[in-house]
């Protein structure tokens, strides 16, 4: 999602906005797709409550609705941004993308 306006510069509310309305544009609004990124699959979600990237984890034990841990969330309310490279190289919890080359990467996908 290539904005005019850096998503630093907007709302919580706003990016989320702009968010759903990109979903929709794709085809993409309420549907889970999973995407895998330096060995590690994750699962991107945009539906009417939140835009969520979460790490999914390898265990199959794992009740449903507990697919991993969230790198990235926007809702309404809040922006979370979890999956930026910390300052350790070598930390296995980071995805490397902060929340807009999650979007960059979703985009590129339907190219």
């Amino acid at each position: 999602m290539t904005a005019a306006v850096p998503v630093a510069d907007l709302s919580p509310a706003e990016l989320l906005d702009r968010i759903q309305a990109r979903f929709r544009e794709l085809g993409l609004w309420g549907r889970t797709l999973t995407l895998t990124r330096g060995g590690e699959q994750y699962q991107v979600r945009c539906d009417d409550q939140a835009f969520a990237v979460y790490r999914r984890v390898a265990q199959g034990h794992l009740p449903p609705g507990r697919p991993g841990w969230p790198v990235c969330l926007v809702t309404a309310e809040m922006v979370v941004d979890e999956s930026s490279p910390p300052p350790a190289p070598d930390d296995e919890f980071t995805s490397g993308l902060g929340l807009e080359g999650w979007l960059d990467l979703i985009e590129s996908l339907q190219e």
